[in-house]
């Protein structure tokens, strides 16, 4: 017995430290998961305002279902006051770049388009691929829209590991479409929404690093169609072109469900670790077209203008680090602070770049540094009517077309435009601020 108690002893001590040890390695692997470099998911919807999509004050009209989004917004931040540009191109390159469109000298879409993104440009899936090593592997999943047809090369050229879309601005048939991948295309048959959420999990599992993917929807851009009916709530929906074209909202609406139920399919995919270590941030391009936009916004502010209904888009930010769940920032966010984010988000050391300012800080507190202004522009479209420059600041908001003509809102009363204080004379806190805008303006 007496030999018994010191081998006892010494069992003991050793699974102790056994103990000691699993329960240091176990303190290390969460805090190496706490730390770890977060995966990022940008979602773009295509031609989604505020009058069809969310509960943005003052938009009463009929909104899509979307639920997968909704649970974002619940966990999340809501930034009601992004700006991005009347159309697509110009709105995807001051996101790529972090620069407004005079500087990259793409303002617009044209028929047919001519003006495309230099290759000189550093886009900011190359800008973190240089700053961090090659730590992220990078996808664009969809639209691209921003090189010539016969340039197929393009988004790899731009330091791009990953690519995989439609390189145009549009699908004539979302059934039946030309697949660009690779350098080469071919003809696809899959639903474009259904395919591209396919190549996003089958890029994601073959990852094995953190992963940035831009999964760039041309849902619900015409043409209006009917989604296939296991993706959608109504089955009643006719597949009948001639019906679709007389009443196009219900059509448009399902689109944007259809893309909501193929995003939930995206996230259920992810592991727990992978979706516990990601961050996401779903936006839209531009305002709603004019043939399915509702009031407030139908009258003025659609797709291809710089009123709000064309530029004041959804942003939302959920996910890995976001401690303001539910909440509402009325905060300036604007197209090219997008890069600046991602840039900030990735650990590239960089938060300010060209024209962006990123908005990470306010992730988590509400009382964060803001930017005090805002700027969008068109120019080089085909409809010039519409071309010129909008800016603001937390109060009051600027127009200036190229034609001469000018719109001045105080934007923090008036947000739906229907005021144009230019008819009367300025108070002078009006005049003080017109006169800063024109100074900001001249600034840039």
């Amino acid at each position: 017995m007496k030999s018994f108690f010191p081998h006892l002893y010494l069992v003991l001590l050793l699974l102790g430290f056994q103990l000691l040890s699993c329960s240091e390695t176990t303190t290390k692997t969460e805090t190496e998961i706490t730390s770890k470099s977060p995966n990022i998911i940008v979602i773009i919807a295509d031609d989604m305002g505020w009058d069809v999509f969310g509960e943005h004050p003052g938009t009463t009209g009929t909104k899509a279902t979307t639920p997968t989004i909704n649970a974002l917004i619940n966990e999340g931040i809501t930034f009601s006051n992004f700006w991005v540009n009347p159309v697509c191109v110009p709105t995807r390159a001051a996101m790529l770049t972090g620069k407004y469109g005079f500087r990259t000298g793409v303002g617009g879409v044209q028929t047919p388009q001519t003006v495309h993104l230099s290759n000189s440009e550093t886009i900011i899936q190359q800008f973190i691929s240089e700053k961090t090593s090659n730590e992220y592997a990078t996808a664009v999943i969809g639209k691209w829209h921003l090189s010539s047809e016969n340039n197929l090369n393009a988004p790899e050229n731009f330091g791009i590991d990953y690519y995989s879309g439609i390189f145009n601005g549009a699908v004539s048939d979302y059934y039946n479409w030309t697949q660009t991948r690779g350098g080469s295309q071919q003809t696809i048959t899959t639903y474009t929404t259904t395919h591209f959420v396919n190549e996003s999990i089958s890029w994601i599992q073959d990852q094995s690093k953190p992963f940035f993917l831009w999964l760039a929807f041309n849902a619900p851009h015409t043409p209006f169609h009917r989604p296939p009916l296991e993706l959608i709530s109504d089955k009643t929906l006719s597949a009948n072109q001639q019906t679709i074209n007389a009443n196009p909202s219900p059509y448009y609406f399902a689109s944007i469900e259809a893309m909501d139920t193929e995003i939930a399919r995206l996230l259920s995919s992810l592991s727990t670790e992978q979706r516990e270590n990601t961050i996401i941030l779903f936006m839209g391009d531009n305002g709603t077209p004019l043939q399915v936009a509702q009031a407030p916004f139908k009258s003025n502010g659609t797709k291809g203008k710089l009123f709000q209904g064309g530029i004041n888009m959804p942003l939302i930010v959920s996910g890995k680090g976001i401690t303001r769940a539910n909440v509402t920032e009325s905060a300036l966010v604007q197209g090219p602070d997008i890069f600046a984010t991602i840039a900030d988000i990735t650990g590239t050391g960089v938060s300010e770049y060209q024209d962006g300012i990123s908005f990470t800080p306010l992730f988590k507190n509400a009382s964060a540094t803001k930017r005090d202004f805002m700027y969008s522009e068109q120019f080089g479209s085909t409809n010039t009517a519409n071309d010129g420059y909008t800016i603001r600041d937390d109060l009051y908001k600027l127009i200036h077309l190229e034609s001469g003509t000018e719109y001045f809102y105080k934007i923090s009363t008036d947000p739906f435009e229907q005021t144009n204080l230019l008819d009367n004379s300025l108070s002078d806190e009006a005049q003080e601020h017109l006169n800063q805008l024109r100074l900001q303006k001249d600034a840039l």
